[in-house]
């Protein structure tokens, strides 16, 4: 399987299976995405969409499957081996220490040290570098209690993008952003595919798997049902897939 260029995907995920207690929450999904694509999951709740990402994000466990980045068989075990393998995770509930700056957010659990302290200097360095990089007009010392929603929500991925992932999943990202901050995400998304990171978006806003999306994927019931390049989809087909 290659794209237009004649390249393979640089993530797929084949016959992932996992089982919970009375549900089968997978039944051998396969998902693909290429270098510089964003590609949207959608699916009604419970379509497994959520777990299918847990498992990517070493959250979750499968039953059965693999998973490739990158032409490689990967392994992983937790959310620090999803880092390792450079993916990211944007989730939709936004955890962060509002009394902290964005800095000290950024870098919670992972700050950079020099004999044995906390080196304040590279960490704002670094902070500084990725707010930069996503048109922030903030500064690393700024306090998040004073940040709105879509500010924060920079944050979160200005976070995601410390580790300089190739693959970046976006989970729900606009559910509490207002239109302006929506369209600011949508340059960020659009910024990052242009630098060949792949994007995985997940929403249940038809209208913007079409504004930012280049493909599709729809789950139902735990499996692959249908998809395709968005401009062989419209948004008729996807709701029949949907239910």
């Amino acid at each position: 399987m290659t794209n237009r260029n004649g390249k393979p995907p640089y993530l797929r995920m084949i016959d992932i299976g996992k089982v919970f207690p009375g549900v089968v929450a997978l039944d051998g999904v396969s998902f693909d995405a290429w270098a510089g694509e964003v590609h949207a999951l959608v699916g009604a709740n419970g379509a497994g969409k959520s777990t299918l990402m847990n498992v990517l994000g070493g959250v979750i466990r499968p039953d059965s499957g693999e998973i490739h980045i990158d032409g490689q068989t990967v392994d992983i075990h937790s959310p620090l081996d999803a880092t390792a393998h450079g993916i990211a995770f944007v989730h939709q509930e936004m955890a962060m220490l509002p009394t902290l700056t964005v800095a000290e957010n950024m870098h919670i659990g992972d700050f950079p040290s020099r004999a044995g302290l906390i080196d304040a200097k590279v960490m704002r360095e670094q902070t500084e570098k990725n707010l930069r990089r996503l048109g922030c007009k903030f500064t690393p010392d700024t306090r998040v209690q004073y940040l709105s929603t879509g500010d924060r929500q920079m944050v979160e991925i200005a976070r995601a993008l410390l580790s300089d992932p190739g693959i970046v999943i976006f989970d729900e990202p606009t559910s509490s952003l207002t239109s302006r901050e929506k369209a600011r995400l949508f340059d960020v998304i659009h910024g990052l595919r242009s630098d060949g990171v792949t994007i995985i978006y997940i929403t249940h806003f038809l209208d913007e798997v079409f504004q930012v999306c280049d493909r599709a994927t729809v789950l139902r019931g735990g499996q692959t049902v249908g998809g395709g390049a968005m401009g062989d989809l419209t948004t008729e087909e996807i709701v029949r897939l949907m239910i």
